[in-house]
């Protein structure tokens, strides 16, 4: 509020917007100066002095209430453990801080953080914990690692001819490094072998024609995929018998029909180290062969691990690439992507040059995004706006949502209620005080008294658990051992519309009604009773609320689409991440930003997440640097010895025992 008054204070004075710069200059002057130096007892009789009556008197019950609850002690170890689980599950290499920070909260005001740097530290010498500086990673972390590259090691060279004779030919529709890549894959007497496929290269049509030499050769395929709507983008091209990589790992009945069967993993970069060690596994234990699909310049894994980017880096894996884009119709804009893949920064440059990048104030540029996105569907362009975060969705949706509504292409609009996931780990769904009444739970499987796509609301939480009531009232127990088969959502409100885009943001398939995660969908009409009727004659069921508005998306949300025009709004954003956004489109792309620089700067920098193999290749090399270093200094002063009087001895023998804390290069080690 005072940001916005000290604008509109220098508008009336000015006669014009300040820029960014300005005003940031504003909200510095506007704002209260800090107290340097305050006493603990002034600040609090300063927030005592800002409670009213009615206030205090609400913060003495909770006080007493408090007080009268029964209170579970946290250890050290166990509020250890709880952060090791929730920082674990979604990075492979951590921040020693960021562990205990998350250790701490969890047993907030029970435990004191030298209790955790000690409990910390026994996992270390016990071996439980690598290190190297402040970066931690778990045993298990690395042994899962090291079993992924010991499974695609052991079968190099190892099996028959994948493909039939080397008489197969391929089809002319095919480019020569398509050719290439299925004559490679078919000539592979590896277990394991990989197609690395940038963005718009063919790949599809490049499996297509493997699959033909695969079953020319007599050999049985099954195509897996990490999402729903990659799964299906592989059935629209004969790849029927489809399915996720979630139902491969959990159906023993699909299990058991793989033997020796070539297991075709496409979007392999998106796999977690935990799918991909148990797909592995499951892959050698029915003596399958694999081929992987993927790139690991594009979107990594939500879970720890970016598995593929490990197996090429750390194993004899063999692969073949494709490279040369189609997607991109136009010269400049393909030779733009091209160089985005190999050299960001360069190829940010070649987007410049082509006057595909706009700068634009902060304030304009959700409304320079709405008239773009206008602009290309008055040319009946398919569009897709990718944001780089869900606040900047937010504002762009709201000045596209306006544009339309001001024109007429919205009607009939209704106040509704949708699920908004809160992508908590296993580790925070165990634990009943993260949860709170009004909370969703949605169950994506079947467990004892809950049905698959059930979804409850929460009412209370008790000792005993987290208390939820189902669609007929009945209240049930939602157990943390049921962690992995439910997704806990915040509902919020939103306003559809006659002719509103939207985004499904959960996978569904029941009678009458089926959606994929990442769908856009066109709304025809709204009904009192909730559903919502949709274009392609489908209706969405009033109990289904996983869905948002889909003018704009995330880069993750992006991946797997393509589109005539493509438009990125963003002041920052991962090479990773910018490289998907900007080659989705066919036609154009145009970048909206408020600092082109930044933006520059930003995507030269990747998101790539350190795996615990590499952690511990470094933790063992300065080990053994140290090692080394500590051998030439006994050679010295055993040399020294031998000449030198037993009174004179060499400064270097004078050592001193120091603590732990005062020897950095041995406490990196837990020694």
């Amino acid at each position: 509020m005072q940001r916005d008054a000290a604008i509109r204070e220098f508008v009336r004075e000015n006669g014009r917007a300040p820029t960014d710069n300005e005003v940031a200059v504003l909200v510095r002057e506007s704002r209260a100066a800090k107290l340097i130096e305050i006493s603990m007892e002034e600040v609090r009789a300063r927030q005592t002095a800002r409670v009213n009556a009615e206030e205090a008197s609400a913060l003495r019950l909770l006080r007493d209430s408090a007080r009268g609850r029964e209170v579970t002690t946290a250890t050290a170890g166990d509020s250890l453990q709880y952060a090791e689980e929730h920082v674990f599950e979604r990075l492979s290499v951590a921040r020693d801080h960021e562990v205990l920070t998350e250790a701490l909260r969890q047993g907030r005001g029970q435990i004191s953080h030298s209790e955790l740097k000690g409990s910390l530290a026994l996992q270390e010498s016990s071996g439980r914990v690598v290190r190297d500086g402040n970066e931690i990673a778990t045993a298990e972390s690395l042994l899962r690692e090291r079993e992924m590259i010991d499974r695609v090691n052991q079968g190099v060279g190892r099996c028959d001819r994948l493909g039939p004779a080397e008489s197969f030919i391929a089809s002319d529709r095919l480019r020569p490094e398509q050719k290439r890549a299925v004559e490679f894959v078919l000539g592979s007497r590896d277990r394991v072998i990989a197609i690395s496929g940038a963005a718009g290269t063919g790949k599809t049509a490049t499996l297509q024609e493997l699959r033909r030499g695969l079953i020319e050769a007599g050999r049985e395929v099954v195509a897996i995929a990490p999402t729903m709507s990659a799964v299906e983008e592989l059935q629209r091209v004969g790849l029927g018998d489809a399915m996720t990589v979630a139902r491969l790992l959990q159906d023993p009945a699909v299990q058991q029909q793989l033997r020796r069967k070539v297991l075709i993993l496409d979007e392999a970069g998106m796999v977690s180290g935990r799918q991909m060690a148990e797909f592995l596994r499951l892959a050698e234990l029915n003596d399958a062969r694999v081929v992987f699909t993927g790139d690991t310049k594009q979107i990594q894994s939500v879970e720890a691990c970016d598995a593929l980017r490990v197996l090429e880096k750390e194993s004899r894996l063999k692969s073949v690439a494709l490279t040369e884009v189609q997607r991109q119709t136009r010269t400049d804009y393909r030779e733009a992507i091209q160089e985005l893949r190999r050299a960001p920064e360069r190829g940010f440059e070649k987007l410049d040059a082509m006057g595909a990048v706009r700068e634009a104030a902060m304030a304009d540029r959700a409304q320079e995004v709405a008239r773009e996105y206008g602009a290309a569907r008055s040319e009946h362009q398919s569009v897709l706006v990718v944001c780089a975060t869900h606040e900047e969705i937010d504002r762009v949706t709201t000045a596209i949502r306006g544009n339309r509504s001001r024109a007429g292409e919205l009607f009939e609009a209704r106040q509704m209620t949708r699920d908004v996931p809160l992508s908590w780990t296993a580790a925070q769904k165990s634990n009943r005080r993260n949860f709170c009444a009004g909370q969703v739970v949605g169950f994506h499987r079947a467990v004892k008294g809950i049905g698959k796509n059930e979804t409850l609301e929460v009412v209370r939480v008790e000792d005993r658990g987290v208390i939820a009531r189902n669609s007929v009232g009945q209240e049930l127990i939602v157990a943390a051992k049921h962690a992995r088969a439910f997704e806990v959502y915040e509902r919020r409100a939103i306003e559809v519309a006659a002719g509103d885009r939207l985004l499904l943001t959960a996978n569904r398939c029941e009678k009458g009604f089926r959606a994929t995660n990442g769908e856009l969908v066109t709304v025809s009409g709204v009904e009192e009773s909730g559903q919502v009727r949709l274009d392609d004659g489908r209706t969405i069921p009033a109990g289904f609320r996983q869905f948002a508005h889909g003018y704009a998306v995330t880069a993750h949300r992006s991946q797997g689409k393509s589109v005539d025009s493509v438009i990125i709004s963003a002041d920052g954003m991962r090479k990773e991440l910018f490289y998907v956004a900007a080659s989705r489109g066919r036609q154009s792309v145009c970048i909206v930003t408020s600092d082109k620089e930044q933006l520059r700067d930003s995507v030269a920098r990747s998101s790539a997440r350190k795996s615990a193999s590499e952690l511990a290749r470094k933790a063992q090399s300065v080990l053994q640097r140290g090692e080394q270093r500590g051998m030439s200094l006994a050679r010295r002063l055993a040399r020294r010895a031998a000449i030198a009087p037993q009174d004179s001895m060499p400064s270097e023998m004078n050592y001193q025992y120091k603590p732990a804390k005062e020897r950095p290069h041995e406490r990196s080690f837990g020694r």
